[in-house]
């Protein structure tokens, strides 16, 4: 049997994987490409995961199921109330059920509604920005990048102070949904108290709302449930929840991997300076290079043959999106930045199909204008090492990230 370095196996958990994370990619690409673990596959190569996000038989809805099959497992009782909710996350959804409400959030990246929330992407941008020490390092995750989406986060549904503090207390407990193969009896506990509070404080955001509180947020959802007030405020709870899920950790991290990839590339921040290059094709490099969400998840839901193999009901199929993103199959010289390149918008850092990231525009767009806010102060440097975090195995994030403006 041949022998294996073992910096080259796929295992998440270890330091050892995220410390080699590309070339263990690069070498399952080219010699386990479809590979079994127990019950799951992964799928490393373009094709394969981009043709997971087409077949029918793969749905997302596997992972309220786990939860809740761990929840029962350890004998925890999830209230009614939040089992609708968990199960009703858009993210999870299949079918007539899920294109329905994926049309009513829809309304929040349109028309009136989207230029409103550019312009307070914008404002917001500038205000992190300008908060930042004038002659000092500073750090780009901690105070730039993390900053901007709770900033954003509550003007756009205008949280009055009370809600600010569960949202910033809670907001990272909710994380476990993305990342469900995480959750131990102790992560059970902070997502169900997590969970609960949210709804609570959402519920009571959306009775205010009824009685005459205003916010662009709950105005332009409101546009997209077709003004039925009803049906909102069933779903009000549920659709904030979505948002904070898909928003926070994701966002702060391609703002983090962007900020990052511009102080390695100090040429690239002249050409953005000079109008020779925009900072929304740096964005999509970012994506694809220093894919934020590197690892999405299906569950096969009817036994089906797929890439010459037979996959059960049940199985589960990790797609490795960061993987794909440098297959070299589909990006010429894949494993270098390269902002503009022809294919770029072939990258699926926001997925593909049915459930292609809903909020995609609104991740990217804060990572530009932070970006180009920042880009005003000067040309940004690294001011010692940056860190990659490995708080998450499906997230590529910065720990730290020490930067200066020349």
């Amino acid at each position: 049997m041949a022998y294996v370095d073992k910096a080259l196996r796929f295992n998440p958990a270890s330091p050892v994987f995220q410390e080699n994370l590309h070339d263990v990619y690069h070498h399952m690409r080219n010699h386990q490409p479809v590979t079994r673990i127990g019950k799951t596959w992964v799928l490393t190569r373009y094709q394969d995961v981009y043709q997971a996000m087409k077949e029918r038989a793969f749905v997302s809805s596997g992972i309220p199921e786990d939860v809740h099959a761990v929840l029962e497992k350890e004998c925890f009782n999830l209230p009614h109330r939040l089992r609708d909710l968990l199960y009703g996350i858009v993210l999870f959804e299949e079918g007539s059920v899920h294109r329905a409400h994926r049309q009513a959030l829809q309304a929040l990246f349109t028309g009136e509604s989207w230029r409103a929330l550019t312009h307070l992407i914008s404002h917001e941008s500038h205000s992190v920005v300008a908060a930042l020490p004038a002659a000092r390092p500073f750090d780009g995750v901690r105070q730039v990048a993390a900053p901007l989406w709770g900033k954003l986060f509550t003007v756009w549904l205008n949280l009055p102070q009370a809600q600010q503090e569960v949202v910033e207390q809670e907001k990272g407990a909710i994380r476990l949904l993305l990342d469900p193969s995480a959750i131990d009896r102790e992560g059970l506990q902070r997502l169900i108290k997590a969970l609960s509070r949210l709804d609570d404080s959402f519920l009571q955001l959306a009775q205010a709302h009824r009685e005459g509180y205003d916010s662009l947020f709950y105005r332009s959802l409101l546009k997209g449930y077709g003004g039925d007030g009803n049906a909102l405020y069933e779903r009000f709870s549920t659709d904030c929840i979505t948002m904070l899920i898909g928003g926070s950790e994701t966002s702060e991290a391609l703002t983090g991997n962007l900020l990052y990839m511009l102080a390695l590339h100090p040429e690239l921040q002249e050409g953005v300076i000079n109008n020779t290059l925009r900072m929304k094709e740096i964005v999509s490099e970012t994506m694809r290079f220093e894919s934020p969400l590197q690892m999405g998840r299906r569950k096969v839901a009817a036994p089906v043959h797929f890439l010459g193999r037979e996959l059960k009901a049940g199985d589960n199929v990790l797609l490795c999106l960061g993987s794909a993103n440098r297959d070299e199959r589909v990006f010429e010289e894949a494993s270098r930045f390269i902002p503009g390149r022809n294919n770029a918008q072939r990258q699926l850092g926001f997925g593909a199909g049915v459930h292609q990231c809903i909020g995609q525009l609104l991740a990217q767009f804060q990572a530009e204008n932070l970006a180009t806010a920042l880009s005003e102060r000067g040309i940004t440097a690294l001011e010692g090492e940056a860190k990659w975090s490995n708080r998450s195995l499906i997230l590529r994030t910065l720990e730290t990230l020490p930067l200066k403006i020349d």
